[in-house]
């Protein structure tokens, strides 16, 4: 990377371009939302939501309000594995980009994913057990929720409304892991004018890893950009159900424990663990200064 004597000048904008960086705008306005407001929109939602609905409030029947809906079916349903696969993604592209392809480095962001699917995993095997400690089958030949269940009878009990916590639970961490998206086209002009720029935040880096993050930024920002496009779209399909779960479904206790069970862990591992620990790093965080991340550390 040697110097040319002259600095380069940015790449032509094309007409796909600008349209393209018009819709990344919208959906960073739409997703990248301070979470202290999300969480409290969230938060109202499932205590003024709930208390109409438990009131008898007439809440028009929709395609939402039953429960065969596909989106039901074919997305809540699996809502965990959708957040995962597509986040685990971006969070693998861009990392290969911001820690200049370390292949340590990038395994230590994908920490996060782990650690989030654990919170899953362990969260909605809780609600499970509880439902099955507090209830009662419909037939009484039937003493356990799974056998009840098998028969094709209904089992009765405290049911902590698991799509109140995947919902919320998903929507921030998307929501936390797209902030790394925050400057991104900042790491080009970083590497464009880095031996230009006697303060660049690359300069003590080898040659090796210089090429390394110029490579993959041209590489994989067009698969980063659509990632964040759909992990946007997702996310709005996460409240818009979330909004059919608290009209429909659950009652308001059921429902507040579920949003409950999504923000405590949530603000633990992204507000207080990641930002003070090394190992899961936060999101953005490399051998690139350049998002808002490196604010918190």
């Amino acid at each position: 990377m040697g110097s040319t004597g002259r600095r380069p000048l940015p790449e032509p904008a094309t007409v796909a371009n600008m349209l393209l960086m018009g819709v990344i705008h919208v959906c960073r306005k739409a997703v990248l939302i301070d979470p202290k407001y999300k969480v409290g929109i969230y938060l109202a939602l499932l205590f003024v939501g709930s208390a109409m609905a438990d009131a008898g409030f007439p809440f028009p029947k929709t395609y939402f309000s039953n429960s065969q809906n596909v989106l039901n079916q074919y997305f809540v349903k699996i809502g965990w594995g959708w957040t995962l696969s597509l986040t685990s993604a971006y969070v693998y592209l861009t990392a290969s980009v911001y820690c200049a392809g370390d292949r340590k480095l990038i395994v230590n962001h994908m920490l996060r994913m782990l650690v989030a699917t654990a919170i899953w995993f362990t969260c909605t095997n809780l609600f499970v057990y509880i439902e099955s400690q507090t209830g009662t089958c419909s037939s009484s030949k039937f003493r356990t929720r799974q056998n009840c269940l098998l028969k094709g009878h209904r089992w009765m009990g405290f049911d902590i409304s698991g799509h109140c916590f995947i919902l919320i639970f998903s929507h921030l961490v998307i929501a936390e892991e797209l902030r790394s998206l925050r400057n991104w086209e900042r790491i080009a002009d970083i590497v464009r004018n880095e031996q230009f720029d006697h303060e660049s935040p690359i300069k003590d880096l080898e040659d090796d890893q210089k090429l390394a993050i110029k490579t993959n930024y041209d590489k994989y920002t067009p698969y980063i950009r659509l990632l964040f496009i759909l992990l946007t779209v997702l996310a709005i399909l996460w409240d818009m159900m979330l909004v059919a779960t608290v009209m429909y479904f659950h009652n308001m206790v059921q429902k507040v424990l579920g949003g409950v069970f999504a923000v405590l862990p949530w603000y633990f591992i992204y507000k207080f663990w990641y930002p003070s620990s090394v190992l899961p790093p936060p999101p953005g965080v490399g051998l690139v200064k350049y998002s808002e991340a490196y604010r918190r550390v």
